[in-house]
């Protein structure tokens, strides 16, 4: 199994219970890394378990864009008018992404939905053109946490790259092209 290419960035505003609203593409993907931690609860197990038992915590979330519009800004920081405040605070959000996934030359498409994330801009690096052009990109760091169900993630199997881009858009409450 391989993947290949990462598309679709996209988030939303999280309403109470699994509903998201005002959703929105957010550049193109470059990067996004995932990283789910687990706290070890065996010590709270019956004497006669003596196997390791780890459960979810939450996971690391790293995500580069080709762009951070100002809508997704708001969406993701709190910011507004594209002003940076020290009591910004970004509310629960939903946020999906898109890879291909290859198998035995079969290719499919995996949509991803991760519930409930809280994100923060990472360090951002500029720099003028030297002999090559080195593109810096807008990085959000973050967690996931799962939601009222104790879901933290959805991922969903597509034939085809429009069948992923259409369920990633109905979770994220969106209408119209992208």
């Amino acid at each position: 199994m391989a993947y290949i290419g990462l598309a679709y960035p996209i988030m939303a505003r999280k309403r109470d219970g699994p509903e998201y609203y005002d959703g929105i593409l957010v550049g193109k993907a470059v990067e996004a890394e995932i990283t789910p931690n687990y706290i070890d609860t065996s010590g709270y197990t019956d004497i006669n378990d003596l196997g390791q038992k780890k459960e979810f915590a939450y996971a690391d979330i790293a995500l580069t864009t080709s762009d951070l519009p100002d809508t997704a800004r708001a969406i993701a920081l709190g910011e507004s008018d594209g002003v940076s405040r020290d009591r910004d605070e970004s509310g629960l959000i939903g946020l999906g992404l898109m890879r291909t996934r290859i198998v035995d030359d079969r290719v499919t498409y995996e949509a991803i939905w991760i519930h409930q994330a809280k994100l923060w801009e990472a360090a951002g690096t500029s720099g003028t053109r030297g002999e090559t052009v080195d593109f810096q990109t807008p990085a959000l760091e973050g967690i996931a946490e799962p939601d009222e169900n104790g879901e933290w993630r959805t991922t969903k199997r597509f034939g085809t790259r429009n069948e992923a881009l259409s369920w990633l858009k109905e979770k994220a409450g969106m209408e119209g092209e992208i």
